[in-house]
């Protein structure tokens, strides 16, 4: 059975601590009256939403980066303590992979975001 290294695991406390911060920051900025507004609903708003990108870009990367980072080493983890090490580079190559298509179609999510039609 495979166990996790030690920089693994400090790779997990470090992304679950930032993941705490993110989430919680994610969270509030849905709080309505923080918004401005009377429901969560027009938190979602088109306008609402294409300022949080383009105020808030770097940190909504940084919060998708490190979910795919956490979630993929993570289960890289499992799957590792559940196979042999024979499976150990396969698994690893695979995880790698995964961390760099997720991340990369977020960044793209974020970055690509046009701005409002005006007018109209």
């Amino acid at each position: 059975m495979a166990r996790a290294s030690v920089r693994q695991i400090w790779l997990q406390y470090v992304t679950a601590i930032l993941l705490i911060f993110l989430l919680t920051w994610h969270l509030v900025i849905r709080v309505p009256w923080l918004r401005g507004v009377n429901s969560f609903a027009e938190t979602l708003a088109n306008e609402k939403v294409y300022h949080e990108i383009t105020a808030y870009g770097v940190l909504l990367i940084i919060f998708a980066w490190t979910v795919v980072l956490h979630a993929f080493n993570g289960l890289r983890t499992i799957l590792l303590e559940w196979t042999s090490g024979k499976y150990k580079g396969l698994i690893t190559a695979l995880a790698v992979i995964l961390i760099l298509v997720f991340g990369s179609l977020a960044t793209y999510t974020v970055v690509g975001v046009k701005p409002l039609p005006s007018g109209g």
